[in-house]
């Protein structure tokens, strides 16, 4: 066995010997060596982390009494910065309490002095072997994350397919990503993509939605605090842009986020440095940033509440997710989507829709996007009592007999004009401003509805 394949390629297993006694050192790496693996020597604790920052070892001998660092020390580190590899703990002076640390400390395994040749040799052998599974299994979930996330955007439309060409041809680099798009189009799910398909995939991927924090909030849960910063910081606190160090960080609604947050998120793009709140030392990450937004940044920035050099920094690569309106012909494939996730959570048969169901859904103008189709289908699978799923379960305005889908699509439309008139008490001017049409196509929708 001295040779891997597959998630490394093909090159010969490695072994770091870390002992103070260099015959003991000379004499495994002969044996070694005669068995086909690379075989390297350490002599005391802070050489051995030296030499696998330098060349990352399959399976490190670790010899528990050393030099400058000692044993247990260097597996804490080993396992914390280099979790592939495996660590075999030797000792001359062995005690079960020793032993029972050092595998809680996460050792494959731990063997007395003076070594059973052969004995040691099987050891290795089985700490290559778990090496060998744990990498297979990783390349096998990732591949697994990576077709299911792309399986989640689901669609045909151009537009669906230009987004996953472009989260292919993104993903392994580290620029900043901007997503903009209406609410419910699937912003997140596209920044998740970008991270599973990156060299940053086994890293976190965080999220936070700059909306529902107030400026002095967002600036500690983006950035973190450190102990009496503030009266109820009792304690420092790291926050996302130090958790996510080395994976992605998802900066949801941009536009929401003050002037003040926005400067420090300059500073992290420009420099990778910040400080937590109350701090005075420069930190570092190396965290990528997306963002996503369903504002007009550039109205922001001719506003003044957006700043336009964040702004550029930000779109280094823009990708634009459709409203569903615009992608009409996937509204059935993302039914029947929705249908197999639903069915997947629940005991009950898989139930199907009707087809005046869905020529009712395929009439409704869904201002939510593909957010609010996922929750009526799932909420019509809870109230439809049969197997078929009839259009009285989806609780949207229903086509009836001899009616077009336009004529459904005008009637929602007049509930949300009159719904939105109702929020503004009658307010037409304002209405016609949430609606983002001119007050004179309210009077002129009020005027064909009979209520002008």
């Amino acid at each position: 066995m001295d040779e891997e394949r597959g998630w490394y390629g093909v090159r010969k297993l490695s072994v770091l010997v870390v002992d103070d006694e260099e015959g003991f050192c000379r004499c495994l790496g002969k044996e070694f060596g005669r068995k086909g693996y690379a075989v390297s020597a350490a002599h005391d604790g802070k050489a051995a982390l030296e030499a696998l920052a330098k060349a990352q070892a399959d399976v490190m001998l670790l010899d528990v009494v050393l030099p400058r660092l000692s044993g247990t020390e260097v597996l804490k580190r080993v396992r914390r910065d280099h979790p592939r590899t495996q660590v075999i703990m030797l000792t001359g002076n062995a005690t079960v309490e020793t032993a029972i640390e050092s595998m809680k400390q996460g050792a494959f395994d731990y063997l007395t002095k003076p070594v059973n040749l052969a004995e040691l040799c099987l050891v290795v052998e089985r700490a290559f072997e778990a090496t060998r599974v744990r990498a297979e299994n990783e390349a096998l979930r990732w591949e697994l994350g990576r077709r299911t996330r792309f399986d989640e955007f689901v669609g045909k439309h151009a537009s669906v397919v230009e987004i996953r060409k472009m989260v292919s041809r993104v993903a392994e680099t580290d620029s900043p990503v901007l997503i903009c798009g209406e609410t419910g189009t699937g912003k997140e799910l596209v920044a998740r993509m970008l991270h599973h398909e990156s060299r940053r995939s086994k890293a976190r991927f965080l999220a936070v939605n700059c909306a529902a924090f107030q400026e002095n909030l967002l600036e500690t849960e983006l950035f973190g605090h450190e102990k009496g910063a503030f009266t109820d910081a009792g304690a420092r606190k790291p926050g996302l842009v130090e958790l996510a160090d080395g994976g992605t960080l998802f900066l949801d609604e941009i536009g929401n986020m003050s002037p003040a947050v926005q400067a420090k998120v300059l500073r992290l793009l420009d420099a990778g440095e910040y400080r937590r709140v109350g701090g005075t030392d420069d930190l570092k990450s190396a965290c990528r940033v997306v963002s996503a937004t369903n504002q007009d940044l550039g109205k922001a920035i001719k506003d003044g509440r957006f700043r336009e050099d964040l702004y550029y920094r930000l779109n280094v690569v823009m990708i634009k997710t459709p409203p569903l309106r615009e992608r009409r012909e996937d509204v059935p494939l993302l039914v029947e989507h929705f249908l197999d996730k639903v069915h997947a959570l629940q005991t009950r048969g898989r139930k199907t829709m009707s087809r005046p169901a869905l020529d009712l859904i395929l009439g409704h103008p869904w201002p939510g996007n593909v957010r609010e189709l996922e929750n009526a289908v799932e909420r019509a699978v809870i109230l439809s009592e049969g197997s078929v799923i009839e259009p009285s379960a989806l609780c949207l305005p229903c086509l009836e007999a001899g009616r077009s889908v336009g004529d459904a699509l005008a009637d929602v439309e007049k509930a949300h004009i009159l719904a939105v008139l109702g929020r503004t008490g009658g307010n037409k001017s304002q209405a016609a401003a949430i609606l983002k049409v001119d007050v004179k196509t309210v009077y002129n929708k009020l005027k064909e509805f009979g209520i002008a």
